[in-house]
């Protein structure tokens, strides 16, 4: 049964469900665009030398995949920006671009041109065309960041980017800072988030907008921004959560694991995250328009409860998924150990909706190792993503992925299809390392993995 999909359209981005991480600007993780369905699907991996986080569908139906560095023989590789044949996932070109840190500068979007924008590691903000055949890339257009970054002796970094509603870019660093870059004026304007922890508030996920504004969750509070007339980032509301006491096994980072996903019966409404909590993690709603709590719920299974990944954000229905454990090979500088040091992968998707009277459970699945972020077709209704599950030996060392679509209205999984290659990379790369997959136009389902990418099409 099809649902509403009524994220707004961004005039500075892309088609709508394909050109950012997230989906579109609100990171609602849905699109409108019919998946694959609930039978037999063709599966093939295109390999591209490196995990590929951001999978996006241009205009021209050429998919632009970024793929970040992978740690091999001693070094890092190169990342880079291919073009991929929609019909047959067989790469037609690439472009490499500078090294950032690990797992960093992942967030991308295609803008009104098909042309991928993100910071490389430069410290740059380039937009990167490609040809109509797709075997030629080359950056269009650079902004220098530098001078913003670099101070007092040492070198923030850009860690999500988004154009808001008047073609603004927004830019939030992984030291705390959110800008607005004018490029007609080569100016930029910032404001530090400091107003829960003075010198200590970190970003580590990407940022969301929507014509009200800008919003970013830092690792102690969410905040909802603004720009003047001269383009100054103004706040307009701010609201601490629980940060629990340590970093989670599963987890990225202390804080919450997600992007700020807008949602609601007009697009935004609502502002949603997902906060830390020691024993169980929460998602708490508030009112987009002055940060009002809508309501909170206790997430997944207590003493096991933790999510890197947005939830998917539609109408007055939100559904997320349990990353508790999950067995990252590798962590981002400076995360620090968790608590506990170590644990195992947890299952677990939920649907939460929007009532007047609070958040109201819709159904509960205790059995789900998403190992992909969600991805929602309100066409089909089918919730897209992958599971790892446990081993013969009881770990969660499952050896293959298996590809799952459910039923977003009764979580009911409705196909599901074993992936042919080795989670690990030696032996075959086919892990999905909780990335987020893509539909396009054709209904094929493209998923990232640590080497490469799956096409997983109708038969």
């Amino acid at each position: 049964m099809a649902l509403i999909y009524n994220a707004q359209a961004n005039p500075h981005i892309g088609s709508l469900g394909v050109a950012t991480m997230h989906g579109d600007a609100q990171s609602s993780d849905a699109t409108p665009l019919p998946g694959p369905g609930a039978n037999r699907w063709n599966v093939s991996m295109t390999r591209l030398g490196g995990a590929c986080p951001t999978i996006l569908a241009g205009r021209d139906g050429l998919i632009q995949v970024l793929c970040t560095q992978v740690f091999a023989h001693g070094e890092f590789i190169t990342p880079k920006i291919s073009i991929l044949d929609p019909n047959t996932g067989r790469e037609l070109g690439h472009l490499d671009i500078p090294k950032g840190a690990l797992l960093g500068g992942v967030y991308a979007y295609l803008d009104s041109r098909d042309r991928m924008v993100l910071v490389d590691g430069s410290n740059s903000l380039i937009y990167v065309a490609h040809s109509s055949d797709g075997k030629r890339l080359w950056v269009d257009e650079r902004f220098d960041l530098s001078d913003f970054l670099t101070h007092n002796g040492s070198t923030d970094r850009v860690v999500g980017l988004v154009p808001d509603w008047q073609g603004r870019i927004w830019l939030a660093t992984a030291g705390g800072q959110v800008a607005v870059v004018d490029r007609e004026r080569g100016s930029i304007r910032s404001l530090r988030l400091n107003k829960v922890q003075t010198a200590g508030e970190k970003v580590d996920n990407s940022i969301s907008a929507c014509p009200q504004g800008v919003s970013i969750i830092t690792s102690h509070a969410i905040y909802m921004l603004s720009a003047s007339a001269a383009g100054t980032p103004q706040l307009r509301w701010f609201r601490a959560y629980d940060r629990g006491s340590a970093r989670k096994p599963g987890k990225l980072a202390w804080g919450s694991g997600a992007s700020p996903t807008f949602f609601g019966p007009n697009g935004d409404d609502y502002v949603m995250l997902t906060d830390n909590s020691d024993v169980q993690e929460n998602v708490i709603v508030y009112r987009t328009a002055d940060g009002a709590r809508v309501g909170s719920a206790g997430l997944f299974t207590p003493g096991a409860s933790g999510t890197e990944n947005s939830m998917i954000g539609v109408g007055s229905m939100m559904i997320g998924a349990s990353t508790y454990g999950y067995p990252y090979p590798k962590y981002p500088d400076g995360a620090g150990r968790s608590v506990p040091a170590s644990a195992l992968f947890a299952p677990g998707m939920e649907r939460w909706d929007v009532t007047p009277s609070g958040l109201k459970q819709i159904w509960k699945r205790a059995e789900v190792y998403s190992s992909a972020v969600p991805r929602l077709s309100t066409t089909d209704g089918l919730i897209y993503t992958c599971e790892r599950r446990r081993g013969p030996a009881g770990l969660a060392d499952g050896a293959y992925v298996h590809a799952v679509a459910l039923d977003a209205h009764t979580g009911r999984t409705v196909h599901e299809q074993k992936l042919p290659h080795h989670v690990n990379l030696v032996l075959g790369g086919g892990d999905t390392l909780q990335m987020v997959g893509t539909i396009d136009r054709n209904g094929t389902w493209w998923q990232g993995t640590i080497s490469g990418v799956y096409r997983i099409a109708k038969a």
